[in-house]
């Protein structure tokens, strides 16, 4: 599984966790295979990792065929698509399986506090198990969520390395 950061507009987060959105797109190749997990990123003025979906599948494509297949699902006009995808040979539409809001938002200065020289993505940000910003956003959640909310999402086995590392490994 395959973890990274995307950042996206407030209106669409929103959308994505009313279920009204469903679809992401980058004019650019993006490699995330079935199963992993995109951390999305409301932009300012929210500034906070609000939300983890479950990538069902990336297809990249023409602008025009992605719009023919996915238009439904991306909450967007035509119109502010074409401006989007302005001039791309290929984009890739990042399909979610499921989208869940998380517990508590993980704001951006708390970020930059944990991992100095923090920015939000432009693209897209791929990221280890080992990654500074990844296993901020994990502790983060295990300092202050449950356990069935960490497992409904897979990190448990994560969250609890973590706990036991900050223990000694008890």
């Amino acid at each position: 599984m395959r973890e990274a950061l995307i950042s996206i507009k407030p209106p669409y987060v929103k959308m994505f966790l009313g279920g009204e959105k469903s679809v992401e797109i980058r004019n650019r190749t993006v490699n995330l295979s079935p199963g992993s997990r995109l951390w999305i990123y409301s932009t300012l003025p929210k500034g906070c990792v609000e939300a983890v979906a479950e990538v069902g599948c990336v297809v990249v494509g023409t602008p025009s065929e992605i719009w023919r297949q996915y238009r439904d699902h991306l909450s967007v006009p035509k119109s502010k698509y074409l401006q989007y995808v302005n001039g791309s040979l290929a984009v890739s539409a990042i399909i979610t399986k499921r989208v869940w809001r998380l517990p508590v938002e993980v704001n951006l200065s708390m970020l930059r506090s944990r991992v100095p020289g923090f920015h939000p993505p432009q693209f897209l940000k791929y990221m280890s198990d080992s990654d500074p910003v990844f296993l901020s956003i994990v502790q983060f959640l295990y300092d202050n969520t449950n356990e069935e909310y960490l497992q409904r999402i897979g990190l448990q086995t994560i969250c609890t390395g973590s706990a036991n590392a900050r223990r000694g490994g008890k």
